[in-house]
Order: structure tokens, then C-alpha cells, then sequence
């Protein structure tokens, strides 16, 4: 590494989605990039492109493991918390998502097709976390509920691009 002292690893264009086992996060990010399929059981930290990561939900759930999301967190540049729409128990813990309080941090309610989706009571919940960003209703079954979320996951890799160094820092 001595040789590459003018070398920075920036990614502060990429995104990570987080959120609670079952929360539909994998399929979310199967939908984002295109990958068909089944979503499987996340069992480890999924990179795309250099632009996304997806995180296993025992991450977020087990605080035992919260330091493992606190440090995958570190690279990227927007949080992404994702909780379903059928879920009415919003486990983020308290100050969690201040650990990182320079980044962008969106909010995306999954499965809003489902018949016992109440994606209003979810938004509420959020707030009352403390989620105050831009909350997107999606579901993969309707595309066309995606591309808001796109267009929002895009400004903040252009916004990231503005704002970028390339001079290497002693």
C-alpha cells in the first residue's frame, strides 16, 4: 500500500440498504439492479457495482452484530432504511442511525401491495424514530413504484461525484 499513497477509495456515491430480517431489503435490491429471481436468505454483506450494499437483517437485529453495520456503513455514503409495510413494530434502536449523522439517510417502505400493508402506520413509525428524510412506498411487483427510489439513489451519487476529492491527503 506504500506505493499508492495517492490512492483514495471513495465511495461515497454507493448506498446500504438496512433494516430488520424480512424486511424485503434483498428483493428490493435484486429489483434496483436488475438481478432475476428469487431473493435468497442474505448471509453476508452484498456489494453491486460499487454502488450498493446489502446488508443481512440479523445485522440490524441482533445488537451483538450492530457493530458489523456500524462498519459496513462507514464506505457509503446514503443509508437506506427499509422497513415493511405489513411490520408495526419498528425495531431501530434509539441513536443507531446517528452514528453516521453527516450521511444521507433515506427511508423505503417495502410491500405495499400486500393485503395487510398499512404503509401509512409505518410511515408514522418512522417519523417517530426519527427518520425525517424522504419516505418511498415501493413494492416490486409494481415497477413503476421504483423509480422514484432510482431517481433519489442517482442524485445522491451525482451529488456525491460534485463533492469528491481526488488530491491525496498526507
Amino acid at each position: 500500500m506504500s506505493d499508492h499513497t495517492d490512492l483514495i477509495i471513495d465511495r461515497a456515491h454507493a448506498f446500504m440498504l438496512i433494516g430488520p430480517i424480512g424486511a424485503g431489503k434483498t428483493t428490493l435490491f435484486n429489483a434496483l439492479f436488475g438481478r432475476p429471481g428469487e431473493a435468497r436468505k442474505t448471509q453476508a454483506v452484498e456489494y453491486e457495482a460499487d454502488l450498493g450494499v446489502d446488508t443481512p437483517g440479523e445485522f440490524f437485529d441482533h445488537p451483538r452484530l450492530h457493530h458489523a453495520l456500524i462498519c459496513t456503513a462507514a464506505d457509503v455514503g446514503t443509508l437506506v432504511y427499509v422497513q415493511g409495510a405489513d411490520d408495526f413494530d419498528c425495531r431501530m434502536p434509539p441513536g443507531l442511525m446517528e452514528v453516521y449523522g453527516h450521511k444521507r439517510l433515506i427511508a423505503v417502505i417495502t410491500k405495499i401491495d400486500l393485503p395487510t400493508a398499512d404503509a401509512d402506520r409505518v410511515e408514522a413509525l418512522l417519523r417517530v424514530r426519527g427518520i425525517a428524510g424522504p419516505v418511498f412506498r415501493v413494492s416490486v411487483a409494481q415497477p413503476s413504484t421504483l423509480e422514484p427510489l432510482r431517481a433519489a439513489l442517482a442524485t445522491g451519487r451525482r451529488a456525491a461525484g460534485r463533492t469528491r476529492t481526488h488530491e491525496a491527503h498526507p
